[in-house]
């Protein structure tokens, strides 16, 4: 295993990390020896990072990670990292600060420790809220560097927290870039996949943005130009970037897998066709998703990339990067290609 800097935290971490979403399910669902033995791998290949949430699986993650910290992080040899989320509701909105103070709480005790390395703001920033929004409702820069800033300082006063940063799911590019820059944050996690790379690879003309498809307008390269930490997550596109959903469709996905495109399946469908661009990728030397975790490596931006693992060989199959040769030149020119053709998605609707 790999180690790279988390940004201005000083963390070294691994360059695969250990998520704990219901997307893979492996931390909210599978049988306890499932979760115990993919722990205790992950551990023995170097894997230092892991990351949960109150909402993966509605505490469930948060309780099974702390289950496995306490089993095996004492044989570890080296220190271990765990970062959560506070999610600010729209019944929030009146007490930003003490929402986050309740979550940390609430978190600790889930997960059984003293202080949590990198408590992160679940709501992705945007200009304006949107408490119509199903799920975590946006919040403003103003909120952000405002009573979030201020619930995250208590805590971190108080000897509970050591770092902050936020999550950038369907977030607007400037309202992120505007928080990075107030130097108030120390790492986020974003979105960056092959599927969807606007977060950090400069796209040719040919790509068309809009519902469903968001430009993220390179808020990984400002984050490194503002020295934050990038976690990358969803580096499979949920599995879109696998061969079995690209034979399969929906249905390949892994038995454990959950999350909204279980939940709602035609919100998966633009994932599967996209993804389906960069089959020719599977090659008997090395698959899709090793090819997945390079392309995100490859940016030097790119502190480390939050797995989401069903079970053990998915976590096995990962490790394995570290031998294999980089993507070539070759691979990365038919990548670009892709990006100029749209995916190649007006010459599938055609047919």
């Amino acid at each position: 295993m790999k180690y790279r800097r988390l940004g201005r935290t000083g963390l070294e971490v691994s360059e695969v990390s250990f998520g704990t979403g219901d997307n893979a399910g492996l931390m909210t669902i599978a049988p306890e020896e499932d979760r115990f033995g993919a722990f205790e791998r992950a551990l023995e290949i170097g894997v230092n990072y892991f990351d949960t949430s109150p909402d993966y699986g509605k505490g469930r993650a948060e309780e099974n990670l702390g289950r496995a910290l306490r089993r095996f992080a004492g044989a570890a040899g080296r220190p271990l990292y765990v970062s959560t989320k506070v999610e600010i509701m729209a019944n929030d909105f009146d007490d930003i600060a003490g929402a986050v103070v309740r979550s940390t709480e609430a978190s600790l005790a889930r997960l059984g420790v003293e202080s949590i390395d990198v408590m992160m703001i679940h709501n992705p920033p945007r200009h304006v809220r949107d408490p119509s929004v199903a799920h975590w409702h946006p919040l403003t820069p103003d909120d952000m560097l405002g009573p979030a800033l201020e619930g995250l300082e208590k805590v971190r006063a108080q000897g509970k927290v050591r770092w902050f940063g936020f999550t950038c799911e369907n977030a607007e590019a400037s309202a992120v870039k505007q928080v990075i820059a107030s130097g108030s944050y120390d790492v986020i996690n974003c979105w960056y996949n092959m599927v969807n790379p606007t977060a950090g690879f400069i796209m040719p003309d040919g790509v068309r943005y809009g519902q469903g498809y968001d430009n993220y307008d390179g808020i990984i390269t400002h984050a490194g130009e503002h020295d934050v930490g990038v976690a990358v997550i969803r580096p499979l596109s949920g599995g879109a970037l696998t061969p079995q959903v690209i034979e399969a469709g929906a249905a390949g996905r892994h038995r454990h897998a959950g999350g909204i495109y279980t939940r709602k399946p035609a919100t998966f469908r633009p994932e599967i066709e996209r993804g389906r661009a960069f089959a020719f990728l599977h090659q008997e030397s090395r698959t899709l998703p090793q090819a997945a975790y390079q392309f995100a490596l490859a940016h030097p931006a790119v502190s480390t990339i939050v797995g989401g693992f069903s079970d053990m060989a998915q976590l096995q199959e990962i490790a394995r990067i570290e031998a294999l040769p980089p993507l070539t030149t070759d691979d990365w020119a038919r990548i670009r290609a892709a990006y100029a053709a749209n995916f190649y998605l007006d010459a599938v609707a055609q047919d």
